[in-house]
């Protein structure tokens, strides 16, 4: 049985383990016994996972196996596979596409509880709910969220700048500082910032835009990731879903990607999918956020927590918004939405951390900072009289005050 698995193994490693490293395998730390990665389709997963395995392991002492192939196949399961790895010296078994295999939170458990000396590195869809499977992992994995590549990633990636990573509070007292060292780098190559970052906000959030031959394909193969994370993953994380309800939820990110950002009308949306209820909608919504394409702006973390109806909705990155041609206006703030989202993700942030919706400005972060989002003449006139306030300015290179451009929040660590 391993030797098969070995071969397979080794040619996922050697096709995936990439030259570039991104902030996940260089930021956290995958030392517990059970490490799960999750996120949405893209992001580089798998790619991390492959060059965990190249840093820190010699050949046979790991073993990559995707739950995909082992669903299909049904010739073991994760425990046989465990028992055989150990009993011939395995210290590292990685599963990909955990949400793939319908026992895989007993599994896991199992092999958790009963191999001390293993580790175990998981990954799965973003809409995979750890304590909610059929056995509790809550208390024995350590969860990561994995996320798109931000703009300072994308430089890198693309045209090999070495550029540092801030956090909030330092971006919103040191930016004028900031900026004007990253336009600087970036000059000195007879670069522009600005044009730079519309390619990212057009193709730069997914790292495997690099594979393709050209945007076409690469907007195909996202609209392709897209029907993928509705119509296989969501059915393999909720297997109450039927193909009626998958149908209602595509019928709802379509609405969705014509109107976004919007403030949504439960009636209208209902009308539109032939949803019949409320409950039904809110459900359907939060599939889609938990799978990491769209991002429910809510009032606050009240509101997250029990649900109610979000204040704005937005497609969870700019490049899904390039399905046709986006507002500039709706493209700033999914942006910015986004690169603070992630912020707070890859913080591992309390809930009260996070983004919500703002009733002076546009956007209230921490529960202290209210921000505008806007072009370059952006004024101050809706939160003049709010404490720390901030406009994020696009076309914008450097900024003034607290008036700060748009694309250093690409920057957030």
């Amino acid at each position: 049985m391993l030797e098969e698995l070995f071969i397979k193994s080794r040619d996922f490693v050697n096709l995936n383990n990439q030259e570039y490293k991104r902030y996940f395998i260089n930021t956290k730390n995958l030392e517990h016994r059970l490490s799960i990665i999750i996120g949405p389709r893209g992001v580089g997963k798998t790619t991390t996972v492959a060059q965990y395995i190249t840093l820190n392991y010699k050949e046979g002492e790991a073993l990559y196996v995707n739950l995909d192939d082992i669903q299909n196949s049904s010739k073991f399961t994760m425990i046989e596979i465990a028992e055989e790895f150990v009993l011939n010296g395995g210290k590292l078994l990685c599963f990909d596409e955990i949400h793939k295999h319908s026992s895989w939170s007993g599994e896991l458990k199992n092999i958790y509880d009963r191999f001390d000396k293993l580790k175990i590195i998981a990954t799965g869809s973003s809409a995979l709910q750890i304590n909610k499977g059929s056995h509790d992992l809550s208390r024995r994995a350590i969860v990561y969220n994995m996320v798109g590549m931000s703009f300072r990633e994308f430089l890198e990636l693309h045209y090999g700048y070495k550029l540092g990573s801030y956090y909030l509070e330092d971006i919103l007292a040191n930016h004028i500082e900031i900026a004007t060292n990253i336009k600087k780098t970036i000059e000195q190559n007879d670069q522009k910032i600005i044009p730079l970052f519309k390619n990212y906000l057009r193709f730069g959030y997914y790292p495997y835009y690099l594979s393709m031959p050209n945007e076409l394909l690469f907007f195909q193969t996202l609209q392709q990731n897209i029907n993928v994370s509705i119509e296989s993953d969501l059915l393999n994380v909720y297997p109450k879903l039927n193909g009626n309800s998958i149908k209602k939820i595509k019928m709802l990110l379509s609405v969705i990607i014509k109107n976004v950002p919007f403030e949504p009308n439960m009636s209208e949306i209902k009308k539109a999918t032939d949803i019949t209820d409320d409950r039904t909608l809110k459900e359907y919504l939060a599939k889609l956020d938990d799978a990491g394409l769209i991002k429910l702006l809510m009032q606050n973390s009240l509101s997250m927590k029990s649900f109610d109806k979000p204040e704005k909705i937005y497609l969870a990155n700019t490049n899904l918004m390039y399905t046709k041609e986006p507002n500039i206006g709706n493209l700033r703030e999914t942006f910015f939405v986004n690169q603070l989202d992630n912020y707070y993700k890859n913080r591992q942030s309390l809930s009260d951390d996070g983004i919500f919706a703002s009733k002076a400005g546009d956007f209230y972060c921490e529960e202290k900072y209210t921000f505008e989002v806007g072009g370059k003449n952006k004024s101050f006139e809706q939160i003049k009289d709010m404490p720390n306030s901030y406009v994020a300015s696009d076309d914008m290179e450097v900024g003034i005050g607290n008036k700060i451009p748009l694309w250093l929040f690409g920057f957030l660590y």
